[in-house]
């Protein structure tokens, strides 16, 4: 096996999807035209690569990235200076969309811990629910959407510094 037939193993998956530029999918037919092995290579599910190991590895990523929201959440429910629950916030929403490159992912990070904190913390508190009534319930739901909100509303304002900085970074 040539070292050209290693670097045309490394391509097969991007030549499969047509991700490769034009002068490349010439030097991969160009190649496989010529070699035995990697046209068999080419025809076997082996040159698909393995996705599953990326798509763990990232989940695995996504991952810690949630539980570390979660426990940011929880830290900055904690936090009685509300000036550095602004800035951490805003730095939490800046970091999450240069990570997922996704608003809404930003939206959903940055509010759904929020929300789940505020009613676990406030469940049992007497001062808000003592009866698990529907309007007591209710209440807590309502108070919890604006907890989550304003911690939401930080961190779109982090992301749309990331936004404006990609933008002008280009």
């Amino acid at each position: 096996m040539s070292q050209e037939c290693s670097i045309v193993e490394d391509l097969l998956p991007l030549y499969k999807k047509q991700a490769i530029q034009a002068n490349t999918i010439q030097f991969v037919e160009h190649h496989l035209a010529n070699c035995e092995h990697c046209r068999q290579l080419a025809t076997s599910k082996q040159a698909l690569g393995n996705p599953l190991l990326m798509k763990k590895t990232v989940s695995f990523f996504h991952l810690v990235f949630i539980v570390l929201s979660f426990m940011f959440a929880i830290n900055s429910s904690l936090l009685g200076n509300q000036t550095s629950f602004v800035v951490s916030y805003a730095i939490f929403g800046c970091l999450t969309y240069f990570f997922y490159k996704n608003i809404w992912i930003v939206f959903a990070i940055s509010s759904v811990p929020v929300f789940v904190w505020a009613i676990i913390d406030n469940i049992n508190n007497p001062l808000y629910v003592t009866y698990y009534s529907f309007a007591e319930i209710g209440t807590l739901l309502i108070g919890a959407s604006y907890i989550a909100l304003l911690h939401t509303i930080f961190a779109l304002i982090g992301a749309a510094f990331a936004i404006l900085f990609r933008k002008f970074k280009r």
